[in-house]
């Protein structure tokens, strides 16, 4: 949907006379433009994109949707605006500004009705450019994945196999990486979340990598798992057991279902294979300008998948003192079923150094 439609949907539902983005996320979703400070105005008629010194010249030379005004007082050139448009009734993003910041606005701005607005659906589905984006991002991210099986070896540390992938997303294009790459090889890889350390990766243990980079604002996000050498049977097992609770929950991703089912059925393979109360985390989450973003997959999420939807599907396995395994990609929903954005094979790769 248009995204100025979807904000005039908000304005007329909620009876504003506008709504102030101040999250560098929603300004960059409206406006395509990325700065660390701006505001972003937006009423039925016009929306105004405020920016300092810094970013004036840039914004209006690239920035989409919006009029560039530049500013060295908000408060004033916020208050000069609401006067000019009689604007009194103001949506705010309540799930990005603090307390302490919307206090600050009041006291400033006296004469504004500061309403507070949940946005957490706003970027939920990708319009054809976003979805254009995220898929550079998870083919950048599938190119780091071969980096990583070319160049992984016995006697590097965990660190080291990180600026692995850093650089893999330098030289492929990407921005910076869309969160802190995890690396935990051995024992530690029954750590969900382990980053990477100055642990040495050593012969015969397996190995969890979860990174992921931005592309032109968008992200992607994937996880593998894999072996250097000779690993306990048992890690063989429970991978396969994770690769067909992924693929399970992958193939059940269409418009129409509850994303809740998504976990579920992940959930209750693995449950039955005996391993349930290894999996201790949610199935995935909703993908774009941030890593983590709506939707949720899990239990208890009641939204319905709509086309145009980008979530993850990873279910994982971790066993204290033995090991762990996670499978993680990125799932486009389409008209009537999905699209698997990181193609990188899911089967462990078992190296021999």
């Amino acid at each position: 949907m248009n995204k100025k439609i979807i904000i005039e949907q908000i304005i007329s539902q909620n009876k504003l006379d506008a709504v102030l983005f101040y999250s560098f996320e929603n300004r960059f979703w409206y406006s395509d433009f990325i700065s660390t400070l701006g505001y972003l105005l937006i009423t039925s008629k016009e929306a105004k994109l405020l920016v300092d010194g810094r970013y004036i010249t840039e914004a209006k030379t690239t920035a989409k949707n919006v009029t560039v005004e530049n500013f060295t007082n908000i408060f004033q050139s916020l208050s000069d605006i609401c006067q000019k448009e009689q604007i009194i009734n103001v949506g705010f993003e309540a799930d990005y500004i603090t307390y302490g910041q919307l206090q600050d606005w009041k006291q400033m701005l006296p004469k504004i009705n500061f309403v507070p607005l949940n946005v957490r659906e706003l970027r939920m589905i990708k319009d054809q450019e976003e979805i254009k984006r995220i898929q550079k991002a998870c083919e950048i991210g599938d190119l780091a994945y071969q980096d990583i099986l070319k160049n992984v070896k016995s006697g590097m540390t965990e660190r080291e196999l990180e600026a692995i992938i850093l650089n893999s997303f330098s030289k492929n294009g990407a921005t910076k990486a869309s969160f802190e790459t995890i690396v935990a090889s051995g024992l530690r890889s029954s750590m969900p979340h382990g980053k990477a350390s100055d642990k040495v990766i050593n012969d015969n243990e397996i190995i969890t990598c979860d990174f992921g980079c931005v592309f032109q604002g968008f992200c992607s996000d994937m996880t593998r798992t894999f072996a250097l050498g000779t690993i306990d049977p048992k890690l063989i097992e429970i991978h396969n057991i994770v690769r067909e609770a992924q693929m399970n929950g992958i193939k059940a991703v269409k418009p129409g279902i509850k994303i809740g089912e998504i976990d579920k059925i992940c959930r209750d393979y693995i449950t039955e294979k005996g391993y349930g109360e290894y999996f201790s985390h949610g199935t995935g989450h909703g993908l774009g300008i941030e890593i983590h973003e709506a939707p949720w997959v899990t239990k208890n999420e009641q939204t319905i998948l709509k086309p145009g939807m980008v979530i993850t599907v990873e279910p994982g396995i971790y066993i204290p003192e033995l090991g762990g395994v996670r499978i993680e990609d990125d799932i486009l929903v389409t008209e009537n079923s999905y699209q698997i954005l990181t193609q990188s094979p899911r089967e462990i790769d078992i190296l021999k150094r």
